[in-house]
């Protein structure tokens, strides 16, 4: 093998165990198993996530980029902070990026974009009814309310809308789940999804984008109700 092959199998490589261990940081610390202002030691994310330094400085780099991970001049990364102040600023900024990615979605949307939508739902309700019988996969459930929710606004026809609406998304979200004891949403929740998206099949703006701000503030009022907590 000549070593211009092997060196882009090692660069490949590497960035392939980088995306890798940036997933596996997001979901731990979406998941508050990275609490909030925790420090990311290199010695100790070396041991929990087997790969080197590498691909931890590029996946931790990422993470800083989204929001998640803040880092201290020259003392390393931590876990991003929480506060009430924060996810009342992410919850109102929310509302604005993904009210208006839902309302352009439900304007220009078309045939896939209505199909795509209609299927995350059901693969979401598929869930939240087994939930009602059996333990369910909460991480499952995490990645198919995520998926709905994107799935409502991928037909607005701007990538960066979208970009945005993911890493205010993310944000929110380790608020909700660092809030409440089990994160898998309820009956209510379940049915407010469901309005949400048939209002935007039947191409009514005003309603869905309002019912999704109602939507971000009923959350907003929980996690600020139940205390912003890190779980045990």
């Amino acid at each position: 093998m000549n070593t211009l092959a092997l060196q882009s199998g090692e660069d490949g490589g590497a960035r392939t165990a980088a995306a890798e261990v940036y997933g596996r940081l997001r979901v731990d610390i979406l998941s508050c198993k990275l609490t909030p202002g925790s420090r990311l030691r290199f010695e100790d994310l070396k041991e929990a996530y087997g790969v080197g330094i590498s691909p931890l400085r590029e996946a931790l780099s990422r993470l800083v980029a989204s929001g998640l991970v803040t880092t201290e001049g020259q003392r390393g990364f931590r876990v991003a902070p929480a506060s009430e102040a924060d996810i009342t600023d992410i919850a109102m900024v929310r509302k604005e990026i993904e009210g208006l990615a839902l309302r352009m979605a439900v304007g220009k949307g078309d045939d896939a974009w209505e199909a795509n939508l209609v299927a995350a739902r059901h693969k979401l309700a598929l869930l939240e009814r087994r939930n009602a019988k059996e333990e369910v996969n909460e991480e499952e459930w995490e990645a198919r309310h995520r998926n709905f929710h994107l799935a409502l606004i991928q037909g607005c026809g701007s990538p960066w809308l979208v970009h945005l609406a993911e890493l205010l998304f993310d944000q929110f979200d380790r608020y909700r789940r660092m809030s409440v004891k089990h994160s898998l949403s309820g009956e209510p929740t379940s049915l407010e999804h469901q309005r949400i998206m048939q209002a935007a099949l039947d191409r009514n703006a005003d309603g869905a984008v309002g019912m999704l701000h109602d939507h971000i503030d009923q959350a907003l009022s929980l996690i600020l109700s139940t205390g912003i907590s890190t779980p045990a």
